[in-house]
């Protein structure tokens, strides 16, 4: 039976590379470790326990802010005789008098039709604008273009500052496009806003009104007035006079 071959290890011949290699870090490394994180895992665990322990009450609210007030006010004509009218505000049947005299301003919001849209125009789309930044169109309001168009404001005023939704019922309407129309076929016009170039289409029935001076003598019972806040807080007649005709 022949012999088993077996290996000698000359000693003489081995080198570095057939040695293990020695650890780089001290002995004590490895349990220090173990031991921040096991400190770290009971922290969270105490962390957890205390948030858990909290009661699921939201914070209280604030203190309650009253709104700052409108720079106008807005009224129902009740009665109208001689520049005198008697207004109306809110449900709580309350009335103030205020009259007008021949020199103060009066500007109507007449209804009109597209055929009188004449370019160039100052036009205010009215509506209530929400969240999705959309909305229903409530008034087209226009008026002749001013010498000088101030694009800085969050409006083109039509007349003596008035934007047009100062009349309305809901204090929630605000002009969500300001611009000058510079041409207009009937339905399509081009405009010029605060942001540059843009396009106005104008539907058949749409609500269009064009603002025109007025007299006192031309507001009516129904109508819906507006009036610039003098210091005092009250209407200030001499700031002019915004008017809604009436549906007739």
């Amino acid at each position: 039976m022949p012999a088993r071959p077996f290996l000698v290890y000359d000693a003489r011949r081995m080198t570095d590379a057939a040695l293990p290699r020695p650890s780089r870090f001290p002995g004590w490394v490895m349990p220090a470790g173990l031991a921040v994180l096991l400190l770290a895992m009971l922290l969270g665990i105490v962390l957890l326990a205390r948030e858990a322990g909290k009661p699921d009450v939201p914070p209280a609210a604030g203190a309650f802010q009253q709104p700052p007030p409108l720079n106008y006010v807005a009224f129902d004509v009740q009665q109208a005789a001689n520049g005198v009218l008697t207004l109306a505000s809110g449900s709580d049947g309350a009335t103030t008098t205020v009259t007008i005299s021949p020199s103060d301003r009066v500007w109507l919001l007449r209804p009109a039709t597209v055929a009188e849209v004449k370019p160039p125009m100052v036009v205010n789309v009215v509506a209530i604008p929400n969240e999705v930044r959309n909305y229903t169109i409530h008034m087209l309001a226009f008026a002749p273009v001013p010498a000088a168009v101030d694009f800085d404001g969050p409006f083109i005023p039509l007349a003596d500052g008035f934007a047009g939704y100062e009349t309305s019922r809901d204090a929630a309407e605000r002009v969500v496009v300001s611009a000058v129309l510079e041409t207009f076929d009937g339905r399509n016009g081009k405009t010029k806003t605060s942001t540059g170039d843009g396009t106005l289409y104008i539907d058949p029935g749409a609500p269009i009104r064009v603002i025109a001076k007025g007299v006192a003598t031309d507001i009516s019972p129904g109508d819906r007035v507006a009036f610039h806040r003098g210091a005092d807080g009250q209407p200030d007649v001499s700031k002019g006079v915004l008017v809604l005709p009436a549906a007739k």
